[in-house]
């Protein structure tokens, strides 16, 4: 019977506790937003504040990279055909078998 009590004592922590939490997720009554016309200004005023953090790379840098992009550009086209070929000519092969 002492059992009985204690788990009925703890039921009722549980319960208390989560009536607790449900009254803590339960949103309060409605709240103001602020306009569209604030979030536009705040949205621009957001990016202009990222744009001030960007490090823009220098002309040589821009040019040493276009460089290596077309070069590997380049190379895998070359790489490509050479497969492509060797590919069909293997197939040209076993076609005439």
């Amino acid at each position: 019977m002492a059992d009985e009590k204690k788990l009925s004592a703890a039921e009722e922590t549980d319960g208390k506790a989560a009536k607790a939490d449900k009254e803590k997720d339960a949103k309060p009554a409605k709240e103001k937003k602020p306009g569209m016309g604030k979030k536009i200004a705040k949205y621009f005023r957001d990016s202009k504040g990222e744009f001030k953090k960007i490090i823009w790379p220098t002309l040589p840098s821009v040019v040493r990279n276009t460089g290596v992009t077309l070069a590997m550009c380049a190379v895998l086209g070359v790489l490509i055909c050479v497969f492509d070929l060797a590919l069909s000519s293997l197939v040209d092969l076993l076609v005439s078998l």
